[in-house]
């Protein structure tokens, strides 16, 4: 499983970084799709351009002939370690981002990105709570397959005890958890009972009661198949603010989109549920906790 796991993450990391201005300048110039929009065409022509220049093919090569093997790279179906250094040379990846995209791809962990999947510790209870959330803003994306590609989670915490630790989870192993601020991953494990992994965190300065700290990690996903259409965030009273954004790539945009209130976790169906308009492929929502209860928003394809 690791390595099909680490593969698919993989691809969700490049789709992100090629999306990203550094990367996309040099694609886009290729492109006749609307702006927004991955062409896997232009990234072909990329490829194809550095394979020329390199003298590993002759000028009159097609750029076509490339298309499957980039869609291939992309979709996480294969991704070889071949292909894997031609995108990293053609598009000049730094150092970071090249070491981040090897290390996905064999299931390894690099410094502050702990690859769930293949890291899985055993079966142990969700430790009891040491911070609280005051703050939190969730950006979740889901990708052109339908799945979620990644997560990232901005928090400001506050200790109710001496700590030095935060206890991330969520509902698949096909994960790989990067703290970008704040903190470390340590561990992965499954928590008893359920079908929740979570993801021990050492914070980078212990806290003592009524310390405050921000955190901040992403989480890339790489699902078998396409989840539950739905996104969900347990909000509680105590958190003083909360915003969240939902946002689908541009070539995969759903039918309908609601915002939506469950009465707890285990609800099937939302209490709530009140239809959203698509901005640039994303909607948002804010609230101030009056209580604990389950937020988010679900859709149709």
């Amino acid at each position: 499983m690791g390595a099909s796991v680490g593969v698919r993450l993989a691809a969700a990391r490049l789709t992100e970084l090629l999306s990203q201005p550094r990367y996309r300048r040099r694609w886009q110039p290729h492109s006749s799709v609307r702006r927004g929009e991955l062409s896997r065409a232009a990234v072909a022509a990329v490829l194809d351009a550095h394979l020329v220049e390199t003298g590993e093919v002759g000028w009159d090569h097609q750029p076509r002939s490339l298309q499957n093997r980039v869609g291939r790279a992309l979709n996480g179906d294969r991704l070889s370690d071949a292909t894997l250094e031609l995108f990293i040379a053609a598009f000049e990846m730094t150092r970071e981002h090249a070491d981040e995209l090897r290390a996905l791809v064999r299931g390894r962990p690099l410094r502050n990105q702990l690859v769930v999947a293949t890291q899985l510790d055993g079966e142990e209870p969700l430790p009891r709570c040491t911070v609280r959330t005051l703050q939190v803003a969730e950006h979740h994306e889901i990708g052109p397959d339908r799945s979620p590609r990644q997560h990232v989670t901005r928090q400001l915490l506050e200790a109710m005890e001496p700590t030095d630790r935060q206890h991330y989870a969520f509902d698949t192993p096909h994960a790989a958890v990067t703290v970008l601020t704040g903190g470390t991953p340590l561990r992965a494990f499954r928590v008893t009972g359920t079908q929740l992994c979570a993801v021990e965190i050492a914070l980078t300065e212990p806290l003592l009661p009524g310390q405050t700290t921000h955190l901040e990690y992403r989480t890339a996903f790489a699902y078998p198949g396409p989840p539950v259409p739905e996104f969900r965030k347990v909000v509680a009273a105590s958190m003083r603010h909360v915003a969240l954004t939902l946002r689908f790539d541009p070539s995969c945009l759903p039918r309908e989109v609601s915002c939506a209130r469950w009465a707890d976790v285990d609800s099937t169906d939302p209490t709530d549920a009140v239809p959203v308009r698509l901005v640039g492929g994303q909607t948002a929502q804010e609230v101030v906790p009056d209580g604990e209860h389950v937020i988010g928003w679900r859709w149709t394809w």
